[in-house]
């Protein structure tokens, strides 16, 4: 999209740059199309990651909620959170009534990267956000949501995974090369997301498989 253009730039949240995420039309249009996968996907998360012990999950930059709203179905004792821009919000709202966990799901509009994120979550999903953001500011974001962890809580990333020597999977490659068209970021490794996390002093473990070449790297505090 050009910078004339009314919806702005989409999925990029710059001082002086106009998001198409800030307007209600486009941030509805985006939003949507954005979790038309995620439908599919985040229930092969729900089931595969454990909430045992958890009292509140935090989903940093959750769009819709479909994932969180997912965890809470899982988990009828978990309470949730996302956070995301207010517009934004307004079909996470529609999606949590939708799917009958309104009374468990917080929204609280705000930017990832400025904004305070709340303290009082065991567990922190980031889900396909780390793709669309350069390796200083994917550094920046594991580090602020380390900080925002209780100890031995948990920061679950949920995307798809480069190998080490950055040239596959094929379909993984594709699809980074896309990533340079519509964001600031690209397709990561797991030692690039591996060296993030422990340079935020947190543990990480093993990746868990989910659907469409997206895996859970977890890494506790």
């Amino acid at each position: 999209m050009g910078s004339d253009d009314e919806s702005g730039v989409g999925f990029i949240y710059r001082n002086g740059i106009r998001s198409a995420m800030d307007t209600a039309s486009s941030a509805r249009h985006f939003t949507l199309l954005l979790s038309g996968r995620a439908k599919n996907v985040a229930p092969v998360l729900a089931q595969h990651v454990s909430m045992h012990g958890v009292r509140k999950v935090l989903d940093v930059g959750g769009g819709t909620g479909i994932y969180t709203i997912a965890l809470l179905q899982q988990n009828p004792d978990l309470q949730g959170v996302v956070l995301d821009r207010p517009e934004v919000l307004k079909v996470a709202a529609e999606m949590a009534t939708t799917y009958g966990v309104a009374d468990r799901l917080k929204l609280v509009g705000g930017d990832m990267f400025v904004d305070p994120l709340p303290q009082d979550c065991e567990v922190i999903l980031l889900s396909n956000i780390l793709h669309d953001w350069d390796e200083p500011e994917c550094q920046l974001l594991v580090n602020r949501c380390a900080a925002a962890l209780p100890a031995a809580g948990r920061l679950l990333i949920h995307d798809v995974f480069l190998n080490d020597e950055l040239d596959g999977p094929l379909p993984i490659a594709l699809y980074s090369a896309a990533l340079f068209t519509v964001t600031e970021g690209r397709a990561y490794s797991v030692r690039e997301y591996r060296h993030w996390l422990t340079q935020a002093d947190l543990s990480p473990g093993k990746i868990v498989p989910t659907l469409i070449h997206c895996g859970v790297l977890s890494a506790t505090k």
